[in-house]
């Protein structure tokens, strides 16, 4: 007896091996998918350490524009170390472990923290482009204090979601993050 099911055909209890394809396939672009964040991350990773050296050894690039990148840059570094972990623990498929919530939490501020970082960078482009009158804002003095709020704010970002339990895993994708609400 045959009985198709939306676009599955089932022969009594056992399924015609087009479904077992179509998993096959998707395993495979989940671990491709997997095996080229882990290489972008590694290299986002190699060349933030590069930049971060290169920075800290040559005084003459202690300026005002290049904290603000190299802000930017440890905010990278930061998510791809979390996106790392979330890559390697979505291959292994070890299930919901005793980690998933803190790496969940580092993926959100992780994240979090390198969108804020850009933020910070186009402040300080308003406050030199638009308000160059108000020399305050262009002072490094003022730009450490929006550095030290954001890290503070991105720090703090994803602590109401663990609080409230909303990082857990996600079977379906194989990673701890934020479970969204469906609102109907």
């Amino acid at each position: 007896m045959r009985v198709y099911v939306g676009r599955v055909l089932w022969k009594g209890n056992k399924e015609v091996t087009h479904l077992q394809d179509q998993n096959t396939k998707m395993a495979a672009f989940e671990t491709l998918s997997s095996i080229l964040m882990i290489v972008c991350s590694t290299f986002g990773i190699f060349f933030a350490l590069i930049f971060i050296i290169i920075v800290s050894t040559h005084r003459e690039c202690h300026t005002l524009t290049i904290l603000l990148v190299l802000n930017s840059t440890l905010g990278g570094l930061l998510a791809n170390i979390t996106c790392i972990s979330q890559v390697v623990y979505q291959l292994l498929d070890l299930g919901n472990d005793t980690l998933c919530t803190i790496r969940g939490l580092f993926l959100q501020a992780g994240t979090g923290v390198f969108y804020h970082t850009l933020c910070v960078q186009a402040l300080h482009r308003l406050f030199v482009t638009v308000y160059s009158t108000r020399r305050y804002f262009q002072t490094t003095r003022f730009n450490i204090y929006m550095v030290v709020v954001q890290w503070i704010f991105s720090a703090t970002f994803g602590l109401p979601f663990l609080l409230t339990g909303r990082i857990t895993y996600q079977p379906g994708s194989r990673i701890c993050q934020v479970k969204s609400k469906v609102y109907c």
